[in-house]
């Protein structure tokens, strides 16, 4: 008597399980994965903070005899957020890989960026409400 076509031959113990579908990504490749993902993180959240900082006043960058007093520094915190969504949404993709360390660590890293883009507003927004009672009561 003859198996089907198609079914393994029965030999005992050593008939592997049948596929499931997508193989998950090596560990080790898993692992390589998200830490170039987080330094490309790291990347995105500088380059949005530098890009989100405010300058203004009479500042000069190499005059050493100028005097800066007047130059304020304010931080536009949304570009930050825009950086924490895009590793929010970055996790995707590793997820399409079934790299879960990956996904892991893009969501923990998102969810962290935009609770400092989320704090910092906040305190920005306390710190103006603050500014402008007390210049209020000094008008007064």
């Amino acid at each position: 008597m003859t198996a089907p076509v198609g079914l393994p031959p029965f030999r005992g113990a050593n008939v592997p399980p049948p596929s499931t579908g997508r193989r998950q990504l090596p560990v080790a490749a898993d692992i390589a994965l998200a830490v170039g993902l987080l330094v490309l993180d790291v990347l995105g959240a500088v380059a949005a903070f530098l890009l989100g900082i405010d300058v203004s006043g009479d500042w000069r960058p190499f005059d050493p005899g100028a005097d800066n007093s007047d130059v304020t520094l304010g931080f536009n915190w949304l570009y930050i957020g825009v950086a924490g969504g895009v590793v929010l949404l970055t996790a995707a993709l590793p997820y399409l890989l079934r790299a879960f360390v990956s996904v892991a660590l893009q969501v923990l890293v998102g969810m962290v960026v935009l609770v400092v883009a989320m704090s910092g507003a906040q305190y920005d927004a306390e710190r103006g409400v603050r500014a402008d009672a007390v210049v209020s009561v000094t008008y007064l």
